[in-house]
């Protein structure tokens, strides 16, 4: 596969992936996904607090949290939008579907499990500060300031890539069939 050895190639590529999967997420991907973070975050939230959940939506053919929980010793539930926490996992499930063209099996599945993992960790750890949004400051600050950042996460998990597998560079770990 000789095709792969470009750099102007792998662009090519990875760009096709984006735009892949950017139809995929629009076409029902994003749901999923959603699910996912509800069903991990729940069983999260079951282990730390009682009376907290949260539930994927659709409301005016828009998905969106709900979460239920104690607001100040009563309970309460309230809707935030998807947007801006799950978008950016675009980013990350493209570049993770590249690394397959580029890396050895095993190493793109390392890869996968450890990117994919870290941002979905990251992500249950802000849904865990939603569910307390109106009980503490702290979680509030600490929540609107991570909001916007998760597409900063993203491209940080892609460079981080970059620089331990040199994907970009002269000196890349490639499939046997590339070599």
């Amino acid at each position: 596969m000789k095709f792969l050895r470009k750099t102007r190639n792998k662009i090519i590529l990875i760009i096709l992936i984006s735009i892949l999967v950017f139809a995929a997420w629009e076409s029902g991907l994003e749901v999923i996904y959603a699910r996912t973070l509800v069903g991990t975050s729940n069983v999260v939230l079951s282990i730390v607090k009682d009376e907290t959940h949260i539930e994927l939506e659709k409301n005016y053919d828009k998905y969106q949290f709900r979460v239920y929980t104690l607001v100040q010793g009563r309970k309460g539930h309230y809707p935030q939008e998807l947007g801006g926490l799950l978008q950016p996992f675009v980013i990350v499930l493209s570049w993770q579907i590249f690394l397959f063209f580029v890396l050895r099996i095993r190493t793109a599945f390392a890869s996968l499990g450890m990117n994919v993992g870290t941002f979905l960790l990251i992500q249950v750890f802000l849904l865990y500060l939603l569910t307390g949004y109106y009980n503490a400051e702290t979680n509030k600050f600490i929540y609107t300031s991570m909001l916007d950042s998760f597409y900063v996460i993203a491209v940080i998990l892609v460079i981080k890539d970059n620089l331990l597998y040199r994907v970009f560079g002269k000196s890349v770990f490639l499939r046997k069939a590339v070599q």
